[in-house]
């Protein structure tokens, strides 16, 4: 699911604030992950330094460490964070009544979450990092619950999938199989919308209303 890293985005960012008096932790904690966040949007994630983000905050770099270690774990909190938002989403979209439009609810749901989000969403899946791919284990046979956050979403997923096609509202597919194509689909589209906005689209809500109608109908059971 990881993509090749976004072109940065040049984007005028405020200048570094003042080093600032200790004494308020949760709310640099913030600051950092906020600055973070923009740094790596603007300047591309390989090319920031703790040095700059401290600076950013002003903070020193020593004071930086007493938050985080390293630029790869304020990145791994912010992909966190994103991941557990979206299994989240999932969720609030499962609790209301099961059926036919279940599918689609969540189809929606996933194009929603990665453009009303697209910074976090890039960070998400087209950073690539060698410290990011020492997870712990992935395996698609057990349940969300329990699994990494990162897996989170997509087993959320999975698993009502499963569940439709056992209740007969799908076709008879492999559920985790069914999964992984719709959310390369709906995953490829997400992106081009986000990296390549000059592009010469139709109208969005026609184009991801066709998609999801399109995917969704194509694994509906036939009446």
């Amino acid at each position: 699911m990881t993509m090749s890293k976004p072109p940065p985005r040049k984007t005028k960012r405020p200048s570094p604030v003042r080093r600032k008096a200790w004494g308020h932790g949760h709310e640099r904690h913030e600051e950092i992950v906020t600055a973070a966040k923009r740094l790596f949007m603007s300047e591309g994630y390989e090319a920031v330094t703790t040095r700059q983000l401290a600076q950013e905050v002003g903070l020193s770099q020593t004071g930086l460490y007493v938050y985080f270690k390293s630029k790869e774990e304020i990145l791994a909190e912010i992909r966190l964070s994103a991941f557990g938002r979206l299994a989240a989403r999932f969720r609030e979209i499962t609790e209301r009544p099961h059926g036919a439009t279940l599918l689609k609810r969540l189809l929606v749901g996933y194009l929603e979450f990665a453009l009303d989000n697209a910074d976090e969403y890039q960070l998400m899946f087209m950073v690539t990092h060698a410290s990011l791919k020492q997870q712990p284990d992935k395996r698609f046979d057990r349940p969300a619950t329990g699994q990494p956050v990162s897996m989170q979403p997509i087993l959320i997923f999975r698993d009502q999938m499963a569940k439709l096609v056992e209740s007969g509202v799908l076709r008879r597919v492999d559920a985790t199989a069914a999964t992984q194509m719709l959310w390369g689909a709906l995953h490829g589209l997400a992106t081009l919308l986000i990296t390549h906005p000059q592009f010469p689209w139709v109208e969005r809500r026609l184009l991801l209303d066709t998609l999801v109608d399109t995917l969704n109908k194509g694994l509906t059971k036939a009446p």
